[in-house]
C-alpha cells in the first residue's frame, strides 16, 4: 500500500470511534433546521460550507426564537473562538506544506479531527530518512468526520420527522464533548483552557443571558494560547 494512502487510512480508522457521538449530534442539527424553517438544501449546503456543529446548531436554535443576524453572528463567533487554539497548536507541524494543504487542513480543522490529529503528531514523530506524511493522518481525520457530518444532516432532514421522542438523542452531544476533552487534557495547553475555563464559569455563572460561558470561553482560550506559547519558548 502507498504510503500516503496508508496514513489516511489510518486517520480515517482512528477517527471512526468518534463517529457515533457525531451522527446523532449532525441529526439534531437536521431535525432543529427543519423546526426553525430553515429550507433543507439551506441547511445541508450549512453543514457543507460552515461545517461547524456547535455552531450550527446554535444557529437554528437562534433561528427558532427569532434572534436577529447580529446576535446570531457574534453568539456563534465567540463559539468557535476555540478554534485559534486548535489552529495556534497544530500550526507548528503544517507550516512546512503548500497553501493548498494548509487551506484544506484548516477547513477540515474541528474539535473531533484536531483531537485525534493533534496526538499522531505528538505521538509520532517526523521521519529523518523519507517525507513526513502526518498531514495524510490529519486529512483522514477530517474527511472522516466531514463525511459523517454530511450524511447524519441529511438523515436528520430527510427521517428527523419520524424519530421517536423517546429517543432523546441529545445526549450524544455531551457526551461528544467528554470523550473530546478526556483526549485533549493529555496536551498541558488542554489542561490549562479546561481548568481555567472550568472556574470562569463557576465564578461568572451569575452573570446574565449566560454570559459566564461567554467569559469561560475567551479566558480559557487565553489561558490555552499562554500554555502553548510558554511550551514553544521552553523548547
Amino acid at each position: 500500500m502507498h504510503p500516503k494512502l496508508a496514513e489516511f487510512l489510518a486517520g480515517c480508522r482512528d477517527e471512526a470511534p468518534l463517529q457515533l457521538g457525531v451522527v446523532p449530534f449532525g441529526m439534531l442539527y437536521g431535525i432543529g433546521a427543519i423546526q426553525a424553517g430553515m429550507p433543507v438544501w439551506v441547511a445541508q449546503l450549512a453543514s457543507a460550507v460552515v461545517f461547524a456543529g456547535a455552531a450550527q446548531l446554535v444557529i437554528v436554535q437562534m433561528l427558532a426564537v427569532g434572534a436577529g443576524a447580529l446576535p446570531i453572528g457574534l453568539t456563534s463567533g465567540l463559539l468557535n473562538l476555540r478554534h485559534m487554539l486548535y489552529s495556534m497548536s497544530i500550526a507548528e507541524h503544517v507550516r512546512h506544506l503548500p497553501r493548498r494543504w494548509r487551506l484544506l487542513l484548516a477547513y477540515l480543522l474541528t474539535d473531533e479531527a484536531y483531537a485525534v490529529a493533534i496526538l499522531r503528531y505528538q505521538v509520532t514523530p517526523a521521519p529523518d530518512d523519507r517525507p513526513d506524511l502526518r498531514h495524510w493522518y490529519f486529512l483522514g481525520c477530517g474527511f472522516t468526520l466531514w463525511l459523517t457530518w454530511q450524511l447524519s444532516t441529511a438523515a436528520g432532514l430527510l427521517f428527523g420527522a419520524s424519530v421517536p421522542a423517546g429517543w432523546d438523542i441529545d445526549f450524544a452531544v455531551p457526551l461528544t464533548f467528554i470523550a473530546l476533552l478526556a483526549m485533549l487534557m493529555k496536551e498541558r495547553a488542554g489542561q490549562a483552557a479546561a481548568l481555567v475555563a472550568a472556574l470562569a464559569a463557576l465564578a461568572f455563572a451569575a452573570l446574565p443571558y449566560k454570559l459566564g460561558l461567554v467569559v469561560a470561553i475567551v479566558l480559557g482560550l487565553v489561558a490555552g494560547v499562554w500554555a502553548s506559547k510558554r511550551r514553544g519558548a521552553e523548547r
